[in-house]
């Protein structure tokens, strides 16, 4: 199970390469679709950058952009693949998962690209890296342990403290804005499904129930609302739920995959990887699935951004 985990992950982290992902059995309804495609988003423009992974200099690498599309700007330029970028709460430095050591590890570096430091210095797989938005410490998977786990360390790679502990596989931690709480993925049961715990690990407590796979939970600014992918159509569509786990929404409905969803810093759009126009893209919509827009319009593929606070 925990191999399934990783090598599953491993498939939508590709995104930058491969949008599609693995077919699941359908599973029962979910809420009345909201969302539908149009040219243009309704809500007002969004501030802050957006860093995200792509393969346009062809090896997978973090790039930063406006809020806009505008203004793209490579930051990292490694042969090997560097993924899954996160911000500090003062947009100064990101944090992101890089294959060059042979192996992946988590490091940071300045917004700008500059002083690029590993973290993690461990021979096993860390990946999924989230920042707390207090500033002070940085969640992440790893699995130096024998299973996926999620551990949390300081921001200079220090006390790194192992938090959850399910022979199944833990990953993508996302904190909530009041640091206190990580919602997270576990495959305890037959499917993933989505968990929150207090920031010290305890009070483990599962979110979803559903007969498919739910990934890539991200929380709301305001710390209501939980956006996240599940795949109960046999493809990805993005959900939104509240805190709780109650009241779930589907607000994609395309046929293709659309995953890997993050919150912009003001709450009041989503920013997600769509397969939908033959390679990644990053799209933005409303919080409600309306005015989904394509953001990255190009001909490599793009995926899981982040949007500076």
């Amino acid at each position: 199970m925990v191999a399934l985990l990783l090598a599953c992950e491993g498939d939508q982290e590709q995104a930058a390469t491969s949008p599609t992902g693995t077919a699941i059995s359908p599973s029962p309804a979910a809420a009345t679709p909201t969302a539908a495609a149009t040219s243009s988003p309704s809500a007002p423009p969004d501030q802050g950058r957006i860093a995200f992974t792509s393969n346009r200099d062809r090896s997978e690498d973090i790039f930063v952009m406006n809020a806009d599309g505008s203004g793209v700007v490579q930051v990292t330029n490694d042969k090997a693949n560097d993924r899954a970028p996160t911000w500090s709460p003062d947009g100064s430095k990101i944090a992101f998962a890089s294959y060059r050591d042979g192996n992946a590890e988590i490091y940071v570096m300045n917004s700008d690209g500059s002083n690029q430091t590993n973290l993690t210095n461990n021979p096993a797989t860390e990946l999924y890296p989230a920042w707390s938005p207090d500033g002070s410490r940085i969640a992440f998977t790893s699995d130096r342990d024998g299973s996926a786990t999620i551990y949390v360390m300081n921001v200079d790679g220090s006390g790194q403290t192992k938090l959850s502990d399910s022979p199944a596989g833990d990953s993508m931690p996302s904190w909530s804005p009041d640091s206190t709480r990580i919602v997270f993925v576990s495959a305890e049961t037959r499917y993933r499904e989505l968990y929150v715990m207090n920031a010290d690990g305890s009070s483990r407590t599962q979110l979803t129930n559903d007969q498919a796979d739910n990934m890539w939970p991200a929380w709301s600014p305001d710390g209501a609302k939980i956006a996240f992918n599940s795949e109960r159509f046999n493809h990805a569509d993005i959900y939104t739920m509240n805190a709780d786990g109650s009241n779930e929404t589907r607000i994609t409905t395309e046929p293709a995959e659309d995953y890997q969803a993050a919150w912009a810093s003001g709450g009041s759009r989503i920013i997600f990887t769509a397969g939908r126009d033959g390679n990644a893209e990053l799209y933005i919509m409303n919080v409600d699935g309306s005015g989904q827009t394509n953001l990255s319009n190009n001909s490599a593929s793009d995926a899981k951004a982040a949007w500076s606070p």
